[in-house]
C-alpha cells in the first residue's frame, strides 16, 4: 500500500481591506499573539501533516519570518512562499512548492487553508484529511439556519432562495495532489476564477465531499470578527 504523505498551504497574501485597520489582519494580534501565528499553531500540531507552506505578500517573507515564524519554536519545517495577485495565484505559488517537495513514492494530499481562520479544531482537520484520501477532495461546511434573500440593483430583494440544500463552505479544503494540480491547470487553461479552491474542483468536472464544519471556525476579515475571536478565545 502506497504511504500517505500530507502539506498544508496556509494562504496569508491578502491586503485585508475590509478590516480597515493599517495593519493586515493577518498580523492583528489576538491576546497577544499574531492571528496568522494562531493559525499555523494548529496544524504544527496536527499529527497527520508533514510540513507547511506559509504564503505570504512578496515583500513581506522577511517580516513573516522574523515575526510570525521565529518567536513560536514551531516544529513542523515551514516554507515560506511569495504570493500572486489574486489568491488563485497565491495558492497556485503553493501548489508548486509542494510539487518541488513531495515524495513521489507516497501519496500527497494538500490542504489548503484561510491564515485568518485560526479557530479550526483537530477533528475537523483530520476528518477532511481521511475523507479526501478516499473521495479525492473534501471541504467542511455549516448548514444555512437563516433565511437568504437574493438582492439585486438599489437593494430590493428578488426572490428567496431555497435554504434546505445551502452550505457555508469553510477551509481547510483537502485534495488528493494530483487532482488539485489539473484542476488548476484547466482552470488557467479555460480562464476560470474562483471564490474557493473547492470551485476549480467542480469546474474541472470532479465531485467535492463535505464534511460537517464548525461555526466556531470563524475567518477573521472584520473588525466585528475580531471582536468575535477575542471572545472565542475566552471560551476555549
Amino acid at each position: 500500500m502506497q504511504s500517505l504523505e500530507s502539506f498544508v498551504i496556509v494562504v496569508a497574501a491578502g491586503k485585508g481591506l475590509r478590516m480597515g485597520s493599517k495593519t493586515k489582519k493577518q498580523y492583528l494580534c489576538l491576546e497577544g499573539i499574531p492571528i496568522l501565528s494562531r493559525t499555523i499553531m494548529v496544524f504544527d500540531r496536527c499529527d497527520q501533516l508533514n510540513e507547511i507552506v506559509l504564503v505570504v505578500p512578496q515583500d513581506e517573507m522577511a517580516y513573516c519570518k522574523k515575526n510570525i515564524i521565529e518567536p513560536f519554536g514551531f516544529v513542523k519545517k515551514i516554507h515560506l512562499v511569495g504570493g500572486g495577485k489574486k489568491r488563485q495565484d497565491s495558492v497556485l505559488n503553493g501548489l508548486k512548492k509542494v510539487r518541488d517537495k513531495k515524495n513521489h513514492e507516497k501519496k500527497t494530499m494538500v490542504l489548503i487553508h484561510d491564515g485568518v481562520r485560526p479557530f479550526v479544531d483537530q477533528s475537523i482537520i483530520k476528518e477532511c484529511i481521511n475523507s479526501a484520501v478516499e473521495y479525492g477532495a473534501c471541504i467542511p461546511a455549516v448548514k444555512i439556519t437563516d433565511t437568504v434573500k437574493q438582492v439585486f440593483g438599489e437593494l430590493f430583494v428578488e426572490k428567496t432562495l431555497n435554504r434546505e440544500n445551502l452550505y457555508k463552505a469553510q477551509t481547510p479544503q483537502v485534495f488528493k495532489m494530483e487532482l488539485i494540480w489539473d484542476a488548476f491547470e484547466h482552470a488557467e487553461a479555460t480562464c476560470f476564477s474562483g471564490t474557493d479552491d473547492a470551485s476549480l474542483m467542480e469546474h474541472f468536472g470532479k465531485k467535492v465531499f463535505v464534511v460537517k464544519g464548525s461555526k466556531m471556525n470563524i475567518k477573521i476579515t472584520t473588525p466585528e470578527d475580531l471582536a468575535l475571536g477575542k471572545y472565542l478565545l475566552s471560551i476555549v
